[in-house]
């Protein structure tokens, strides 16, 4: 029978995480993951300071607490992009990465890296082409940490139209920039045409203007 390890205090499972979560690969952003860590220090100090460590029982819960509160926080960070998984990944995934490149020279890149079989850097420059396309042409303005959803979300509303395409383009570069799995040959192919598609195709800017509007203009000169 194998011997089950000791049960961790509710101060050495705290000193544990923070640690883990402390560790360089966690550090692109120094000032929010210091900040993040001292909120979650404070957290596990007020809930495991009415734990007795000497109960096994307990000791066991602050541990599965301390490991899910871990988890979230590895979702967190690759939410927001500080966090990459994929080991294969050759260039920046983030949409506003330097140096600032054309989206004709971005999908140009895009291209060659397919090309070349880098599906996952293809894909992560095919979104950032189809997002400096649309930066240039000012219908989308790209904050620094913006997600590709977010991105493609917004870039729904000049083309409604392409909605489902452009979060499926999303997906693909999650999975390109922040997953241990690979995006695949067709993925990174389709959203390089669709960023080539948009970058030829007019915006549609009545998308997002009231249903009624013009029939609230029809019956204002009907009145006139």
């Amino acid at each position: 029978m194998i011997p089950a390890a000791p049960a961790l205090g509710p101060d050495e499972a705290r000193e544990r995480i923070l640690e883990e979560l402390s560790k360089a690969e966690y550090d692109d952003s120094p000032g929010f993951v210091a900040w993040l860590l001292g909120v979650i220090d404070d957290w596990l100090t007020g809930l495991l300071d009415g734990i007795d460590g000497s109960s096994t029982s307990q000791a066991v819960i602050a541990v599965l607490v301390v490991l899910a509160l871990a988890l979230v926080v590895v979702l967190v960070l690759r939410r927001t992009g500080m966090l990459r998984r994929s080991p294969s990944l050759a260039v920046d995934a983030a949409l506003d990465a330097e140096p600032v490149l054309s989206g004709e020279e971005l999908r140009g890149a895009s291209r060659a890296a397919i090309d070349a079989g880098r599906s996952d850097d293809g894909t992560v420059l095919a979104l950032r082409a189809l997002v400096r396309d649309l930066e240039e042409r000012t219908l989308l303005d790209v904050a620094t940490g913006m997600t590709a959803h977010e991105a493609a979300h917004r870039a729904a509303a000049a083309f409604p139209d392409l909605r489902g395409r452009l979060q499926r383009g999303a997906d693909a570069f999650d999975t390109a920039a922040y997953s241990v799995r690979s995006a695949g040959q067709k993925p990174a192919e389709d959203l390089l045409r669709l960023a080539e598609y948009i970058a030829e195709t007019a915006p549609d800017l009545t998308a997002d203007q009231p249903a009624d509007a013009g029939a609230g203009a029809g019956a204002s000169g009907a009145g006139a």
